[in-house]
């Protein structure tokens, strides 16, 4: 009798657990979606910023290049242009070591949460 009691409080409390579990997967669900999304947009708005410092440091090379050949007495100014290009094309490396990577980084941990909770849900349903 009191093994009944026990196994039928115990599945009352699972029940319940269950039940206190599915709002939090669904709520966890829907953020790792919206973060997929953010992840997604920022991935796509940092490429062209990207591919703008390439070609800004690709224009200052040719500037450095041809005031080289025209103006050799401009030393100086020469050298501030090819610390300016370096420091864009640092700029560049940076934002590719920062922001590109770690996104795509997390844009494969979200892909790999999300599908983890569908197997999981999939496989709580059909155990049942």
């Amino acid at each position: 009798m009191s093994v009944e009691i026990s196994l039928t409080v115990i599945a009352v409390c699972i029940a319940l657990i269950t039940i206190g579990v599915i709002p939090v997967l669904l709520a966890l669900r829907r953020t790792f979606v919206q973060a997929e999304r953010l992840v997604e947009q920022v991935r796509m708005q940092t490429a062209p910023l990207v591919h703008d410092a390439t070609q800004i440091a690709g224009d200052l090379r040719h500037i450095v290049k041809t005031m080289e050949k025209e103006l050799p007495k401009v030393s100086d100014s020469i050298e501030s242009i090819r610390r300016t290009a370096a420091d864009v094309h640092e700029f560049e490396i940076m934002v590719r070591e920062r922001i590109e990577q770690p996104l795509l980084d997390l844009t494969a941990i979200i892909a790999g949460l999300s599908k983890g909770l569908v197997i999981f849900w999939r496989t709580l349903a059909h155990k049942k």
